[in-house]
């Protein structure tokens, strides 16, 4: 058996994920991070043959590549393997399926979301030796190659096509209608656990529309493995333990987010959530 089909319950998924989220940025890698998330999600994922793949394309980049750190043929070459050798392609269908937020469907099939192919393209360059950040704009994830050059931004759901000012004005319009202007902090660069925690948010969003609330819960709590602070998560989280008729744990977590924003604007209504499973608890 091979290594990565061992990790086929989820709480082996989950205790790979803690692993890998114990690691610094720098040392991360996203995809075999992403398909642990899958995993969770899908014990029949394997793991060791979704990175021998993505190895194999990222030594063909490198090797085309022969040591040139010139951006725009570092980006044709990528497009090059993704898009016209192995026919990547964007496909947003049904984008609150949650097989649709998972990379190991993205490669699977050969076609995903904005962020699934961006993931791909950010590690593409990665092992190959290339840095490039991830940039969420509303509604389009993208990737980012900055140095002397200035900036270029390429979008991996459209074939890799790099975008120019205006047209990344465009992205903007088509979600504000023209209300907003493109500035800086829009391009800033994502950190990797910030772009696996955008993936898991896309997960939570998926199950929330299905009324999937175990696997929405299963979702927050590798959100909150990212992140433990993020008190709007440890809310949510709260809120679904409650659903879920957990009403200690809803008590435990509606607290803890109370400890972590004591000023928040529904803090009265969260201290009367939290007085009424007291009393029904002591009740039966």
């Amino acid at each position: 058996m091979q290594p990565g089909r061992l990790l086929t319950h989820p709480a082996l998924a989950r205790r790979r994920f803690l692993e890998l989220a114990a690691r610094p940025d720098a040392l991360l890698d996203l995809v075999e991070a992403s398909l642990v998330i899958a995993l969770e999600e899908n014990p029949a994922v394997d793991v060791e043959r979704h990175l021998g793949h993505v190895q194999q394309w990222s030594d063909c980049v490198r090797a085309r590549l022969e040591g040139s750190r010139d951006v725009e043929r570092i980006v044709e070459t990528i497009n090059r393997v993704l898009f016209d050798e192995e026919g990547f392609r964007g496909e947003n269908d049904d984008y609150y399926d949650p097989r649709s937020a998972l990379l190991s469907e993205a490669l699977e099939r050969h076609a995903g979301l904005p962020i699934t192919l961006s993931v791909l393209y950010l590690e593409l360059s990665r092992r190959a030796g290339i840095e490039a950040a991830g940039v969420s704009l509303p509604g389009r994830f993208l990737v980012k190659f900055s140095g002397a050059f200035g900036v270029i931004v390429v979008d991996p759901f459209d074939g890799g096509r790099v975008l120019t000012t205006v047209e990344l004005q465009k992205l903007l319009d088509a979600m504000y209608g023209g209300g907003v202007r493109l500035r800086e902090h829009h391009l800033r660069s994502f950190a990797p656990k910030e772009i696996l925690a955008r993936e898991l948010a896309q997960l939570k969003a998926a199950y929330l529309a299905q009324h999937d609330l175990a696997r929405a819960a299963a979702s927050i709590d590798r959100l909150l493995i990212l992140d433990d602070r993020d008190a709007y998560e440890v809310r949510d989280r709260a809120a679904l333990a409650m659903q879920m008729h957990a009403y200690r744990q809803a008590i435990e977590l509606f607290e803890r987010y109370l400890l972590l924003m004591p000023s928040a604007d529904d803090r009265l209504r969260v201290r009367d959530e939290i007085a009424y499973l007291r009393a029904w608890l002591d009740q039966n």
